[in-house]
């Protein structure tokens, strides 16, 4: 199957994306952490979603992971989204919804 994203594959894309994102904040709320003392707050829940990338990611079908990255690496709104994927915006907004919904409950598992 040929690559039909011009950014790469979505599901490494994401990946990739979201583990930079979420290892800088967890290093930097570390580091606030060590200089000032403060409680480590979010810190767990960044490492726990750090950790289970993988379990989000691997059971969603490919075009939804390109809507992702659209929306979150390329910053589109849903109505944009959806004017260059030909989705409803309910389709863009379901489907997105599914993975945040996934990512929210193994944060709260933390």
């Amino acid at each position: 199957m040929a690559i039909r994203y011009y950014w790469g594959r979505p599901k490494d894309v994401i990946r990739w994306y979201l583990r930079g994102t979420l290892y800088l904040s967890a290093q930097s709320r570390k580091s606030y952490i060590e200089k000032i003392g403060a409680a480590p707050g979010n810190l767990t829940r960044l490492l726990k979603l750090l950790d289970n990338l993988d379990e989000i990611f691997d059971p969603v079908d490919t075009d939804s992971i390109a809507l992702l990255c659209l929306r979150y690496v390329e910053l589109l709104s849903i109505p944009d989204t959806a004017k260059l994927t030909g989705l409803s915006k309910s389709q863009v907004s379901t489907r997105t919804a599914r993975v945040m919904k996934k990512a929210k409950e193994i944060i709260a598992e933390a």
